[in-house]
């Protein structure tokens, strides 16, 4: 029997399960990745939560992270998971620096504290991978650690009609295999200012959040209306994304600690 212990972070409305493998156990030949899938299903459905991270140490003072939805299935990134792990490190673990690194399937990403009055809550800034404009007879699509399909709307709405919609399309034939994150936008007055939801892979649901879809509703609205600064709001909060540097875009949101949990596990 094992004891595990989880932080559970908010990075805008977006929540995760953050578990500290300092000796790299799980991703030791001890444990197989299916039994980290239901680790971290049993977990987020005991405690609910978007996903489950399972932190580590990386290369040359770098992180590393093996990055699992609510259903156990794997991601390659998540913008609001990479704020909360900056928390994580910040004042879980009591690391001194400002920025850090972290290896995810999408490529190194960099974390950065930003300053805050805000005590519990922090504000923290990802520089993201570069985004990829993709071609999708569904609409304009892109990959922005995951891919994105982005619909403008006249107002946005998560009701039972469009949530089977979002379904259908995460499913689409055209997007298969890995399916498709779908992202909803309400252009605003003003050309910097969008609302966004997503429907998230994985979660299989709308979340109040979602860090690539903010990117990709960012990028939709560069080209759309050439604003190389956007700020997305959520239903959990408001994201700044800046787009000056396609190569190095930067999203900058809050993470917040929501609590702590302990478990016990047959491994």
């Amino acid at each position: 029997m094992m004891r595990l212990k989880t932080h559970l972070i908010s990075g805008a409305g977006n929540t995760f399960h953050v578990l500290f493998d300092e000796a790299a156990f799980f991703s030791s030949a001890a444990i197989s990745a299916q039994k980290r899938k239901e680790i971290s299903a049993q977990i987020c459905q005991k405690n609910p939560a978007d996903g489950f991270i399972f932190l580590e140490r990386g290369k040359n003072s770098s992180y590393r992270w093996h990055f699992y939805n609510n259903d156990g299935s794997d991601a390659e990134m998540c913008g609001n998971a990479t704020r909360c792990v900056g928390f994580y490190i910040k004042n879980i673990l009591l690391m001194s620096q400002k920025s850090w690194q972290l290896e995810t399937v999408a490529g190194l990403i960099e974390i950065q504290e930003s300053e805050s009055a805000a005590e519990l809550s922090q504000q923290f800034k990802v520089i993201m991978t570069a985004p990829r404009e993709l071609s999708s007879s569904q609409g304009f699509f892109c990959d922005t650690g995951v891919p994105h399909l982005v619909l403008p709307v006249e107002e946005l709405s998560t009701d039972a009609s469009v949530k089977e919609a979002a379904r259908a399309l995460r499913f689409h034939t055209e997007f298969q295999p890995r399916g498709t994150n779908v992202t909803y936008v309400e252009l605003q007055a003003e050309t910097n200012r969008l609302k966004a939801v997503s429907y998230e892979r994985g979660v299989e649901d709308f979340t109040a959040a979602c860090g690539t879809g903010a990117m990709a509703a960012a990028l939709f609205n560069l080209r759309k209306r050439g604003a190389s600064e956007s700020l997305v709001e959520m239903p959990g909060g408001t994201l700044m994304m800046n787009l000056l540097n396609l190569q190095r875009p930067t999203m900058t949101g809050p993470a917040v600690l929501m609590g702590s949990y302990q478990y016990e596990f047959e491994i």
